[in-house]
């Protein structure tokens, strides 16, 4: 029991009201530059899948396989170019073990720990994207050179 959150009740209402107005808008806008990123990384860096339906997935989000490479390590390069992505989902962002939704579509673990997530919001832009475009493939050569992970791609069905 206690006294409801009034002012939090009434600034959720209207923060639905707002992103619904602009849903539909802000749906499209995503999903284009969602297909932008992926097609752009799966075509620039080899050995890079998507995971997942290509059309049958939210508008802001992409996750990518990407062979070869530790996704901790690329965490750790990306961030020093201020570009945020996750190696798993938000609600399991403090364990080290793979994605459990990734493992259950077949994915071996260790192919698993090369995936990553990108999340795109109100604020990201095309620029973002190129951003990311110019700059993820040239970290994920070099730390494919450096890599003792070498993953099989025969065997994980792609």
């Amino acid at each position: 029991s206690g006294t409801e959150n009034v002012p939090g009740i009434i600034g959720l209402a209207k923060a639905l009201e707002l992103a619904e107005e602009s849903r539909e808008e802000e749906s499209a806008r995503l999903t284009q530059l969602r297909d932008k990123l992926i097609k752009g990384l799966t075509n620039s860096m080899p050995r890079t899948y998507l995971n997942g339906h290509t059309t049958k997935r939210l508008p802001n989000n992409a996750n990518l396989l990407i062979l070869d490479i530790e996704g901790e390590a690329l965490l750790l390069h990306l961030d020093n170019e201020e570009i945020a992505v996750s190696t798993g989902s938000a609600c399991d962002s403090k364990s080290l073990e793979p994605s459990h939704v990734l493992t259950a579509i077949g994915l071996p673990k260790d192919a698993v720990h090369g995936s990553i997530r990108f999340t795109l919001g109100k604020k990201t832009t095309k620029e973002d994207i190129d951003y990311v475009l110019k700059t993820l493939p040239g970290i994920v050569e070099n730390l494919r050179k450096i890599s003792p992970v070498r993953i099989d791609e025969t065997k994980l069905g792609l």
